[in-house]
């Protein structure tokens, strides 16, 4: 047997074992638990209310351009979010959410519904938000919603 396949095997052993270790230390991901990740991390943000949870949600470099032609930053989000919080006779939910997974970023996209007390709806909007995986948590880095407007049935033409 050759000397230095001897030397390098207990080596390549402690290796694999402090991997095997550090791994389990980490959770594994995978599509699954990516997407139910994000799904999560969506049914939070929908009713979130507080500083604290907002915080957590968005990145450092989280951007929200506004259908008004702003574009803010997450403090200016924290701030506008946490002064005017929905009514508590308003209800928001997903009539539609789909997640697609690039790798390290995750897009979610789909419909908000929000209803009056007797759940009748007020509003739609479609959404699209972008989130990143960085130090072992998904986080969002983007947010843009658009009104919903359905226009008057007219005459074909």
């Amino acid at each position: 047997m050759d000397r230095s396949i001897g030397r390098i095997a207990p080596i390549v052993l402690i290796a694999v074992a402090l991997g095997t270790l550090a791994g389990a230390a980490t959770p594994r991901r995978s599509l699954p638990s990516d997407r139910q990740a994000i799904v999560a991390l969506e049914e939070l943000w929908i009713d979130a209310k507080d500083a604290s949870t907002l915080e957590r949600l968005l990145a450092d470099d989280f951007v929200h351009p506004l259908y008004s032609g702003e574009i803010i930053n997450k403090a200016q989000h924290i701030e506008w979010v946490t002064k005017h919080p929905r009514p508590a006779n308003r209800h928001a939910r997903f009539a539609r959410l789909d997640v697609r997974l690039f790798g390290d970023v995750a897009q979610a996209y789909g419909v908000v519904s929000v209803s009056d007390e007797t759940g009748s709806e007020i509003r739609r909007n479609v959404f699209t938000d972008v989130f990143v995986y960085r130090k072992g948590r998904w986080q969002a880095v983007s947010a843009q919603e658009t009104p919903i407007v359905t226009e008057p049935a007219g005459p074909a033409g």
